[in-house]
C-alpha cells in the first residue's frame, strides 16, 4: 500500500472519530439539559406544592379559629352573683321541717318575708309563716307560744326578738311614765299560742309571728319554743 493511501485513510478515521466525540458531546448536552429541565421542572413542583402547604395550613387555622370563636360566642353565659345575693331566697315546701315536743309533732316553716314596719316605715320586720301538725297523742298541753320565738344571726350570733315583745316594752314603758295600764289589746303581729291539744292527730293548723331583724340579714337561724331549731334560714325580700 501505498503511502499516500495510509496518509488518507488516517486522515478519514481521525475524521470519523471527530464526529463521533462530537455527537456523543451533543447527546450529554442534550441530556444534561433534558435533566437540567427536569430538576427546573421538580423544583417549581416542589415551590408550587410548598405554597399549596402553605395557604391549606392558614385555611386550617383560619377555620379553627373560626370554630372556637362560633364555640365561644354560642355558650351559655354564666351569671356572676354578688357573694351577698342569694340565687333564691324562696323557701321550698319540706325544705324546713322540724320536730316538736320531741316526736309529738312537726313544726314546717312555710315562708320569711321582710315587711314594712308600720311605725318607723322601714322595712326592718320579718312575717314568718309555719305550719303545725300533730303526729300523735300527746300528754300536757303542749302549748307553743310564738311570740317567744326568737332568731339568731349565724355570722354575729346576735339574736332578735318577736315583734310583739319589742313593741310590749315600748308600751309598758310608756305607761310607766304617762302612769297606766299597760294596754295589749292593739297587738296583732302574731298567732299568739298554739294549742297542739286541740289538734287532732294527723291534722295541722297555720300560725305567724313578726320577728324584729334589722335590714340587711339575709339568713337567720330560728328558735321557734319546744322545737328544734332552724338553720340558715333565708329572708325572701
Amino acid at each position: 500500500m501505498s503511502i499516500k493511501n495510509r496518509q488518507t485513510s488516517s486522515t478519514e478515521k481521525s475524521i470519523g472519530n471527530s464526529n463521533i466525540n462530537t455527537f456523543l458531546s451533543s447527546v450529554a448536552v442534550i441530556l444534561s439539559a433534558i435533566a437540567l429541565g427536569g430538576v427546573g421542572i421538580a423544583l417549581t413542583q416542589i415551590f408550587q406544592l410548598q405554597q399549596s402547604f402553605r395557604e391549606l395550613e392558614a385555611s386550617v387555622q383560619k377555620s379553627l379559629a373560626t370554630s372556637e370563636s362560633q364555640q365561644i360566642s354560642s355558650s351559655p353565659s354564666i351569671p356572676v352573683t354578688e357573694p351577698n345575693q342569694q340565687a333564691n331566697t324562696e323557701i321550698q315546701p319540706g325544705q324546713f321541717v322540724q320536730y316538736a315536743f320531741k316526736d309529738a309533732a312537726q313544726v314546717e316553716i312555710l315562708s320569711v318575708k321582710r315587711i314594712q314596719n308600720p311605725e318607723s316605715k322601714t322595712r326592718d320586720i320579718v312575717n314568718i309563716n309555719m305550719r303545725f301538725r300533730r303526729l300523735k297523742e300527746g300528754r300536757g298541753h303542749n302549748i307553743i307560744s310564738l311570740d317567744q320565738t326568737k332568731a339568731r344571726n349565724p355570722e354575729t350570733n346576735e339574736t332578735y326578738e318577736s315583734y310583739n315583745n319589742i313593741i310590749s316594752d315600748l308600751e309598758r314603758e310608756r305607761a310607766r311614765k304617762e302612769g297606766r295600764k299597760t294596754d295589749h289589746s292593739k297587738r296583732k303581729h302574731s298567732s299568739g299560742s298554739i294549742l297542739m291539744t286541740l289538734v287532732k292527730p294527723g291534722a295541722s293548723v297555720d300560725g305567724y309571728v313578726w320577728m324584729s331583724i334589722p335590714e340587711g340579714i339575709k339568713t337567720i337561724d330560728l328558735i321557734v319554743p319546744k322545737t328544734a331549731m332552724f338553720l340558715n334560714v333565708p329572708i325572701s325580700e
